[in-house]
């Protein structure tokens, strides 16, 4: 018996490759993984973000125990396929991902949204009475540079549809005053986090308008690992169902706009 451990053990360092067990037996304490980039206001590499704060919820309200663990999000997926990690956050869904892990899914087997970490919705700012406009496929009536904020994944988006970004802003009420200053002729700015600021600024709230359509909007989960589920189907069902519960909950509210109103790093 001995001799064949030590072949196993020998057999997996040559191949690279470690078993792993990542929950424990009754499935209550579990290994997570997340991207280890600042991911405003969801994740960020100091620990914080709106994403952990809703999962503690859960923690608490399951008797669960979480580990977080931030790697880059490819060794992140690969860990959730061969069970290093019980689950893998916050993921959009992709058809391709279900050979590594589990969405949350209604009685149908169809994905469920009532169950996600979180929607994140960018939308276009512009000041009322101008004719920027975005249609859901092409920006119209624009006249110069989109304000938004530098690094973040919207840029790409914007330059994809023909227009030209202004970056010199890092802080989204910096930006808004540019807005209304005439410095922009309109902002791509997280839905969340603008709506907040024009609703704690209401001088800019009587210039700022928001554009209806969205300019990108993704659901985003927590996907719990093959293994994970097999071994515990009940316990993956109310950890989703828990996500979906807190995160309408009046706690969760809270504690949402208190880190909203935070400055940003």
């Amino acid at each position: 018996m001995a001799k064949a451990f030590f072949c196993l053990v020998l057999g997996c360092l040559l191949s690279g490759v470690l078993p792993t067990a990542a929950a424990s037996a009754d499935g209550s304490e579990l290994k997570l993984c997340y991207e280890d980039q600042d991911s405003y206001p969801w994740v960020l590499r100091d620990g914080s973000g709106l994403n952990l704060q809703l999962l503690g919820l859960v923690e608490q309200a399951q008797a669960l125990s979480f580990e977080f663990v931030p790697v880059p999000w490819s060794r992140c997926l690969a860990g959730l396929e061969r069970g290093a990690y019980d689950g893998a956050f916050a993921s959009s869904y992709k058809a391709e991902r279900l050979a590594i892990g589990r969405y949350p899914a209604d009685a149908d087997g169809r994905l469920d949204e009532r169950k996600r970490l979180h929607t994140s919705s960018y939308a276009l700012y512009r000041r009322k009475g101008s004719q920027v406009d975005w249609d859901g496929k092409a920006f119209r009536q624009l006249d110069g540079r989109i304000g938004s904020l530098s690094g973040f994944s919207i840029v790409d988006f914007i330059h994809a549809h023909g227009a030209e970004v202004d970056e010199t802003s890092r802080d989204p009420l910096a930006l808004l005053q540019m807005l209304r200053r005439g410095r922009v002729p309109a902002a791509a700015l997280q839905s969340l986090r603008a709506d907040f600021l024009l609703q704690a600024h209401p001088q800019l709230a009587a210039t700022i308008e928001k554009v209806k359509l969205p300019l990108e909007e993704k659901a985003y989960y927590l996907m719990l690992s093959n293994a994970y589920v097999g071994a515990h189907p009940a316990m993956a069902e109310a950890i989703w169902t828990e996500i979906g519960r807190q995160r309408e909950s009046p706690e969760y509210q809270v504690l949402m706009q208190a880190f909203l109103a935070r400055p940003e790093p």
